[in-house]
């Protein structure tokens, strides 16, 4: 019997970060009301209840490239056995890769919750897990359990008081999951670092909002949405070049003609309040417009990846993350008629980096999307093309040289890079770049980038920073490859 571990090189493992978003002196004014597990004879006035917000991370497996589960509850429990739900997926159950998480926090979640002592978290999965080979050439389907639909992972010997401890963080320690090969048997170990350690490793948090509009601010660019899952009141706000897509026409919409009600679709980066107090707010470049009532029988897919072919209209994207169990390493998507938010057709090539919509056909290696939109990360908008056409599309990879006064920095690029770049100095403004690792604070002499964006002469305004060896970081940019490698032109946050 041939067990394999699905290790990892680093000391960041699978987190499930359950942080409430009011400290106990404010819960009266974090809304609640329900009534204790366990209580009984409490008046009103004594009953609380706090904000919980779920979040997920993990880090890469050296034995597998992804690992893709299938979430559908979660809960917690107190002392006397009473079960509150954290998480209910169970109609549309969340699908990650956990491989893609390295260092990010996926925020699942915000319910409210009676304030107590949680002694077990329950974590309820889809019983199969899709394990992808190292090079991408295989995909094996496990299951957690031989038999049922799904599976509980029970995290027991827990003493979470929320009204004095704010943070729960769950760790899918992926260096002890073992698979065992004659029985095709995954089995999971989850463990309870502290919290500080566990939040302290986040690189960045990012969220998928999907629900209904409540408000809209034009002026400021900021969307107010009420999601079943991550709660009512989600903050948004949209970058300068941020692009808003009506899925109904294909067409590119003005943040003005939204109006409350209308159902959207975002994905965008996660910044947390500077206390738990404060709310959290969704950075996001793409709106997506859904209809009120889409067709009967069309499933709608979304995924984002990196570019491994492109042959035509077909682009076959190695994927990261998906709506969706893929089967495979990667997928065919078809973007002959897709409407592009940011870059163009003649922008993918192997390495971008790429976010697609549209409907699927076939499964596993026969599958084909056909896309009605596609975003080109750190790429320009249309509009910013036609009011730029000499800016082109790529990446700067080097070693910080000089940090300028007017906040610019230079970079210098010791090799050819692409079509696009060539070796010696580049400027680059990061004023309005979204950190995929590291922060502006890691900017310093000597340290190593990686800004994509628009590259005009010399000067590039980055949409994307990754910043290599930035303090907490377990998973950073290396330095630039050489000219030969495949994923040197344009290529996109990695």
């Amino acid at each position: 019997m041939k067990r394999r571990s699905i290790s990892q090189p680093r000391a960041s493992k699978i987190h499930l970060a359950l942080q409430v978003a009011c400290v106990a002196a404010l819960v009266a004014g974090c809304g609640g009301g329900g009534t204790a597990p366990g209580a009984s004879g409490v008046s009103p006035s004594q009953v609380q209840s706090v904000p919980m917000q779920t979040y997920i991370t993990d880090n890469l497996a050296t034995d597998y490239s992804k690992v893709w589960v299938s979430i559908e509850k979660i809960t917690a429990v107190d002392g006397t056995g009473a079960e509150v739900t954290l998480l209910d997926a169970t109609a549309a159950p969340a699908v990650v890769n956990l491989s893609s998480l390295a260092a990010v926090g996926q925020f699942m979640s915000t319910v409210d919750i009676p304030v107590g002592v949680y002694s077990e978290v329950r974590v309820t999965l889809a019983n199969s897990v899709q394990l992808v080979s190292l090079d991408g050439s295989s995909t094996i389907t496990g299951k957690l359990a031989p038999t049922g639909a799904d599976f509980i992972i029970h995290v027991k010997g827990l003493s979470v008081d929320t009204s004095t401890n704010g943070q729960l963080v769950l760790d899918f320690n992926l260096a002890r999951f073992t698979y065992d090969a004659s029985s095709g048997l995954v089995t999971p170990v989850v463990e309870v670092p502290k919290p500080s350690d566990a939040f302290g490793k986040f690189v960045a948090q990012q969220a998928n909002v999907n629900g209904t509009v409540q408000s809209i601010d034009v002026a400021n660019r900021i969307l107010v949405v009420n999601d079943a899952r991550l709660g009512n009141g989600v903050i948004v706000t949209l970058t300068t070049d941020a692009v808003v897509v009506d899925e109904a026409s294909g067409a590119t919409v003005s943040l003005a003609t939204l109006a409350a009600g209308a159902h959207v679709e975002i994905q965008g980066m996660v910044t947390p309040g500077a206390t738990t107090a404060d709310p959290v707010t969704v950075v996001a470049s793409v709106v997506h417009v859904e209809a009120a009532h889409p067709p009967v029988a069309v499933l709608t897919v979304a995924g984002t990846g990196k570019v491994s072919a492109v042959n035509g209209n077909l682009v076959t994207v190695a994927l990261d993350e998906a709506s969706f169990l893929p089967g495979a390493n990667g997928i065919v998507v078809d973007v002959g008629s897709a409407k592009f938010a940011h870059g163009q057709l003649s922008d993918l090539a192997a390495g971008v980096t790429v976010a697609f919509r549209g409907s699927i056909s076939g499964t596993s290696a026969s599958a084909v999307v056909l896309a009605t939109d596609i975003d080109v990360q750190g790429a320009p908008s249309q509009i910013d093309l036609q009011q730029n056409p000499e800016q082109r599309f790529t990446a700067v990879n080097g070693a910080i040289a000089t940090l300028n006064s007017d906040g610019t920095f230079t970079v210098g690029v010791t090799r050819a890079d692409g079509p696009v770049v060539v070796p010696g100095l580049y400027t680059v403004d990061a004023s309005h770049a979204t950190y995929l690792k590291g922060n502006a604070s890691c900017l310093a002499v000597g340290n190593v980038v990686q800004a994509v964006g628009s590259l005009v002469s010399t000067t590039m305004t980055a949409k994307y920073m990754n910043v290599a060896g930035c303090t907490g970081e377990a998973h950073s940019e290396p330095a630039p490859p050489p000219p030969s490698a495949p994923a040197s032109s344009a290529s996109g946050p990695k």
